[in-house]
């Protein structure tokens, strides 16, 4: 996979979340406020995997913990979750389309998230593994995940499936009778280190009522196609790198300059800087040190040369920030080669 997509995901699962979030009485101010949800309703793009965690966590503080993942699949069709919805129903049984889903998980997921696939005496396990566990909301997306599977191998299979067994990392706030009528099984274990779901042999081999292997092929080949042609659509911050090294064509970008390129004030862009953790004074530094670095080490320009072209004062100001970057002078840096 393109390490263009990662830190990103498909925006189809993002939706759910808003809608359900929201009809379980999420502030809409709130949702606003999160960034990277101005380009979530366009097609062929992804966006933050951060942006979609930030909504996981604000549905999380809302009632929509109890339930929430009811919630966000009764709003589910096929192909709300794109072309990953259709690997399940297309396949010729429920263990190739569970492979299927495993194999392009990256077309509604960041690529850090894996579902392993593990067939054995008496069935199939899906295991659920991503790098989230320090999230507010871990719980509810263990939680989620699993019955997410359950309903869209259910619909793949044209009834309701009954897994042997669900297993979870955590415990839920839900009541057993409810978790129970949620995963349509009272085989539920809590403290696993993954969440999981295990589907019975008789199901896993079931040929599926919509199976076609040739569309299952092609739609495989488009979910790996479309995944790799999506569009990043990054957060506020990249655009803001993004600007501020175009203009730097122009010589020392400044501040009014960036803002002006970003359609804002000087006073909103350094608000907005805030917001994000850092500041001007920081970026600026960062993208001289960048500069410095690569001149250094890409060119022959002396560095008095460097100094005016990256805007310091003169070469003594240059070397003194590069001490301060490194712990040594520029000639060490050049002597590093290239990076």
């Amino acid at each position: 996979m393109s390490d263009a997509v990662k830190g990103t995901v498909s925006p189809h699962l993002t939706r759910l979340l808003i809608r359900a979030g929201i009809a379980a009485g999420l502030d809409r101010s709130q949702v606003a406020r999160v960034p990277g949800l101005a380009v979530l309703e366009e097609d062929g793009i992804r966006i933050p995997t951060e942006t979609c965690l930030r909504i996981w966590e604000l549905g999380s503080r809302t009632a929509w913990d109890a339930g929430g993942s009811r919630r966000v699949m009764e709003l589910w069709r096929p192909g709300a979750l794109g072309v990953w919805d259709y690997l399940f129903s297309v396949s010729s049984t429920l263990g190739d389309g569970l492979r299927a889903a495993s194999r392009h998980l990256t077309a509604i997921a960041d690529p850090a998230d894996q579902l392993p696939v593990v067939r054995h005496h008496g069935g199939m396990t899906v295991n659920y593994q991503g790098p989230y566990h320090d999230c507010p909301a871990h719980p509810l997306i263990a939680e989620f995940v699993p019955y997410m599977l359950l309903m869209v191998a259910s619909a793949g299979a044209g009834r309701r499936l009954t897994p042997v067994r669900v297993r979870l990392p955590h415990r839920p706030s839900t009541r057993p009778e409810r978790l129970a009528e949620l995963y349509n099984t009272r085989r539920i274990e809590v403290g696993a280190d993954h969440p999981s779901i295990t589907f019975a042999e008789v199901d896993v081999d079931a040929r599926l009522p919509g199976a076609d292997p040739a569309l299952a092929a092609i739609l495989e080949d488009h979910a790996r196609l479309s995944t790799a042609a999506a569009r990043p659509v990054r957060g506020w911050l990249d655009r803001f790198h993004a600007a501020l090294e175009s203009a730097v064509a122009d010589g020392p970008p400044g501040l009014d300059q960036v803002a002006q390129r970003l359609a804002m004030s000087p006073r909103t862009l350094q608000r907005r800087l805030r917001e994000e953790g850092t500041s001007w004074r920081e970026e600026l530094e960062r993208l001289r040190q960048r500069r410095v670095d690569h001149l250094l080490r890409e060119t022959t320009l002396s560095v008095e040369s460097i100094a005016a072209r990256v805007g310091f004062g003169d070469a003594r100001a240059l070397r003194r920030a590069v001490h301060r970057w490194h712990g040594h002078g520029p000639a060490a840096v050049r002597g590093s080669g290239p990076t």
